[in-house]
């Protein structure tokens, strides 16, 4: 991870939480075609997410999804 995240790693974060606020679960994919952003930059961006407890992979057979982690909390209470 990054010892310091740019502007612009900071609104790709917002992105992404916003998309996955509205949506619920997303794959990776449909969060490429939602933002515009790479594969690369979508996936790096997840895993500052996740690296923060802020987004939860779930893994579904061969296919990953990501939820905000304070869905699944409220999910299981």
């Amino acid at each position: 991870m990054p010892k310091r995240q740019t502007e612009r790693v900071y609104e790709r974060k917002r992105l992404v939480v916003e998309y996955l606020r509205k949506y619920g679960e997303l794959t990776t994919g449909k969060l490429i075609e939602l933002t515009g952003l790479s594969h690369s930059q979508v996936f790096y961006v997840l895993k500052i997410l996740e690296h923060e407890n802020i987004v939860r992979e779930i893994k579904r057979g061969k296919i990953a999804y990501w939820k905000l982690a304070e869905l699944q909390k409220t999910e299981t209470a």
